[in-house]
């Protein structure tokens, strides 16, 4: 369980990263890496998120629970519990 805590902190910090990304630009090569790599990830856990919809229905707060899974996707699925 701590490396999943590990990895939704990575995460997070890789979607501030992708953020301040957007509002003040890096530097020329790393620009169009990190909204490329932000980009993938968003379309994957849009993926997760309509693969998982059924079980996401069923928790106790589904608009929370997709939120998460859009920003965590799969680390954040497998911490739920099965309906």
């Amino acid at each position: 369980m701590p490396v999943l805590i590990f990895a939704k902190g990575a995460l997070a910090a890789f979607w501030l990263l992708a953020l301040l990304n957007l509002l003040y630009p890096m530097g020329e090569g790393w620009y169009l890496a990190v909204n490329l790599i932000a980009g993938g990830m968003l379309l994957a856990h849009l993926g997760e998120l309509l693969l998982f919809k059924a079980r996401l229905i069923g928790q106790p707060q589904p608009w929370l629970q997709r939120v998460q899974v859009l920003l965590f996707g799969f680390i954040h699925l497998r911490g739920l519990a099965r309906v």
